[in-house]
């Protein structure tokens, strides 16, 4: 069975802060995997507590964090919450001292410190009441369920922003409280199940899992791999979408990649059906490309063509009115989530849920082909991630069970994912469950690029094929660089980068199902 796609390793500390010494969050893993949470054990038995936080900076007038829904546990005071919104990486660092904050780094690495001296200050607003940062008017010291909090970057003879009128926040996500906890487990997972991916597999799929998981690989390792690419002039309707992915987490705008627009290529594509459409869909939004609405194959006209393969039971199948399926429906959450606002959208989006939660099994996974499969069990838990659908819904929870634990049960100890329990690992199986948990790590959909790529680019495909004895083991990312692939963000290296998702093996297994259907 073939089967994929990718994911990170370890999840970020909260650390306690001490007294009036200067506390530092960065986006990056704990070196000592035991202080994860919280060292007392209170914080994560602590009831959790919604707040609504937007993060606004007056130089460029522009959110740094727009209006967002967060879970964090009870009795989260301002140095707390900065350090959640670290773990998530929509900021890189936040430095406070006391009730002041020092400075901010955003996600892009840009950075806004407080300077009274020159009229630089943060201003703490909650509820619509300003708070001092000089300790002479501290904010509380934890948040109340419901707090509106507001941080806003104030540099001299920047106008003052009225933010009362924020009220619905734009996004949610749950923090570790709602989320499965992690454990040493899925980090050691994830580290060895990269190893033996880098090891294992040398195609597009593997070096975008690689570059998300922060590992090193050979530059000419990439140069083939990008090679293939440019060389399969004549892609399918599948192989497209994986192709557009696959240049545009390497840092290079598919509009230009090697002088060939991948964009323009699928938007004349003739009869896309519904797995290219999935595909499609994902790679236009994995960028937020501008896709023309009267293009042949639009956003909408994709949405129209994943819709129509809903069943009355709520689930996907590849031709409507049979088995609906579950790898097929939860791949399909995951490409219409960005619209599951749409007033046509959302209900479907509901009913395949429910199709989910009803089709789950008493161990708390999903099956394929009448076996538990750990492609099947990863793509719902990256569809539940992209949905905001925290992992503790009681709709899939069985007993007690979760289904990140159960997907543990395909994890081949020190190697990778097997898609069937007790058998040997596979580089699809192994992809999928990495991104799953990539998903639960950072609480978001990883397949939406946070920072929007424009540059084009032209990778030097005359790199001879390296010798065993002359394999370089030069680091492809820096330290800097791999945070910053770690959550999504893109960096360039020796004229690319890597980054996350292809979704080569999940379309392979799906093309291989449905012909022999046929």
């Amino acid at each position: 069975m073939n089967r994929c796609r990718r994911l990170i390793a370890a999840l970020l500390s909260l650390l306690l802060l001490s007294g009036g010494a200067p506390s530092v969050y960065a986006a990056e893993p704990p070196t000592d995997s035991s202080s994860s949470l919280s060292e007392t054990g209170e914080e994560s038995s602590a009831a959790a507590i919604n707040l609504t936080v937007s993060i606004f900076e007056n130089v460029g007038r522009r959110w740094l964090l727009s209006p967002t829904q967060l879970s964090v546990p009870g009795g989260t005071g301002l140095d707390g919450l900065l350090h959640i919104l670290s773990q998530y990486a929509f900021l890189q660092e936040a430095k406070t001292e006391g009730n002041e904050i020092l400075s901010i780094t955003d996600e892009d690495g840009d950075v806004f410190p407080s300077n009274a001296s020159v009229g630089n200050n943060w201003i703490v607003i909650i509820n619509g009441i300003e708070y001092a940062g000089d300790n002479t008017s501290p904010p509380p010291a934890s948040f109340a369920s419901g707090d509106t909090v507001q941080l806003v970057y104030e540099s001299g003879g920047t106008a003052e922003t009225d933010l009362s009128s924020v009220a619905v926040p734009d996004r949610n996500l749950s923090s570790a409280t709602e989320s499965i906890p992690w454990e040493d487990q899925y980090a050691d997972a994830l580290s060895s199940a990269s190893s033996w991916l880098k090891n294992n597999a040398e195609n597009p799929f593997s070096l975008t899992v690689l570059g998300a998981c922060g590992e090193t690989v050979d530059h000419k390792y990439l140069t083939r791999i990008l090679r293939s690419i440019s060389e399969n002039t004549n892609p399918s309707g599948v192989e497209l979408p994986e192709d557009i992915m696959a240049v545009t987490f390497s840092g290079i705008s598919a509009e230009n990649f090697s002088g060939r627009d991948l964009i323009e290529e699928i938007l004349l594509f003739p009869d896309l059906g519904r797995i290219e459409s999935i595909l499609g869909l994902i790679a236009y939004d994995c960028n937020h490309y501008e896709i023309p609405t009267d293009a042949l194959n639009s956003r909408s006209a994709m949405i129209n063509v994943i819709m129509a393969g809903q069943n009355q039971d709520g689930g996907i199948s590849e031709v409507q009115g049979e088995q609906s399926d579950v790898l097929l429906t939860a791949l399909a959450l995951i490409a219409l989530a960005p619209y599951r606002d749409d007033e046509t959208v959302g209900p479907s989006i509901e009913k395949a849920l429910q199709w989910l939660s009803e089709g789950m099994e008493s161990d708390c996974l999903y099956s394929d082909d009448g076996a538990p499969s750990c492609t099947a069990t990863s793509a719902v838990i990256l569809a539940l991630s992209s949905l905001s659908v925290p992992l503790t819904d009681e709709r899939f929870c069985v007993g007690g069970e979760n289904l990140l634990h159960a997907l543990m049960q395909f994890y081949a100890e020190g190697t990778g994912f097997s898609e069937r329990t007790g058998l040997s690992p596979t580089v699809e199986a192994t992809g999928m469950a990495l991104l799953a948990l990539e998903s639960q790590r950072t609480g978001r959909n990883p397949l939406i690029l946070t920072s929007r790529i424009t540059d084009s680019g032209t990778i030097d495909f005359s790199v001879s094929e390296p010798s065993e004895e002359t394999t370089s083991s030069e680091p492809l990312l820096d330290n800097e660089t791999r945070m910053k692939v770690r959550v999504g963000l893109i960096a360039a290296v020796s004229g690319a980068s890597v980054a996350v998702l292809a979704m080569l093996g999940v379309i392979l297994h799906l093309r291989n199902k449905y012909r022999k259907k046929k």
